[in-house]
């Protein structure tokens, strides 16, 4: 628990990726671990935008990764004011999942897909650094990240965009537990007088399609509780 102005914090994971439907995608990549969005993943976007369409949304803090920023602007595309969105490294895919370095598109090539994007903002995270522990490793820079944005900026309500593993870790510094979610499903954290409560994480009532989220980590990249334990010792949390 956190004591902060009363607002509210979104999460979102980006849409199905394209090399959710097809596996043959990364075999021809430049950039293997920077997928776009499947159709699928785009229809998605486009209908948690309608769920938050109504809801107050000051700015966005987005993944640099190419699904997470069609993401946003998916999400943007049904809004009738957009909210300016920020781009942070410090919410990226977790590195064991990434090439090295990580085959994240240039800002110029952000701001194409996403017309909404503004970068005056200042990152917390312009280079990542090194992660050990698998998912894991993600976890002490993205609690920073989180920490630092609500922070640095302690009023008005934030819609985060990020990955499978990087929302987990949130997920983990706002509740205590590790809660790995489908794509594009929606995370409700609501601040009522001073303290963070976590109204739903994970939530998928908006989506028309509900089956095949992607909902559980592969055996192969799975977090084992030693290696969350051995994440949170080098963080201070929220």
């Amino acid at each position: 628990m956190v004591k902060h102005h009363s607002r509210i914090l979104w999460f979102v994971r980006h849409g199905e990726r394209v090399d959710n439907q097809n596996k043959a995608w990364k075999l021809t990549a430049e950039r293997w671990d920077d997928p776009p969005l499947s159709p699928r993943g785009h229809q998605q976007a486009r209908e948690v935008g309608l769920a938050l369409a109504n809801e107050p949304i000051d700015y966005i803090i987005c993944s640099p990764f190419t699904r997470c920023v069609e993401t946003a602007n998916g999400i943007l595309s049904v809004r009738k004011s957009p909210p300016p969105v920020w781009i942070e490294p410090g919410l990226g895919e977790s590195l064991n999942a990434c090439m090295t370095p990580p085959g994240r598109p240039t800002m110029e090539q952000i701001k194409k897909m996403c017309p909404y994007v503004d970068d005056s903002y200042v990152p917390v995270y312009k280079e990542l650094p090194p992660e050990i522990g698998g998912d894991a490793g993600c976890i002490p820079r993205t609690i920073k990240t989180l920490r630092t944005t609500i922070e640095t900026y302690p009023t008005g309500n934030i819609l985060f965009i990020s990955h499978g593993s990087p929302t987990a870790a949130c997920h983990l510094a706002i509740c205590g537990t590790w809660k790995y979610v489908g794509q594009c499903t929606i995370g409700k954290v609501i601040t009522e007088a001073g303290i963070m409560k976590c109204e739903y994480f994970g939530d998928k009532r908006h989506l028309s399609d509900q089956t095949d989220l992607h909902e559980a980590q592969s055996k192969a990249r799975v977090c084992t509780s030693e290696q969350i334990d051995d994440a949170m010792k080098s963080v201070n949390g929220l």
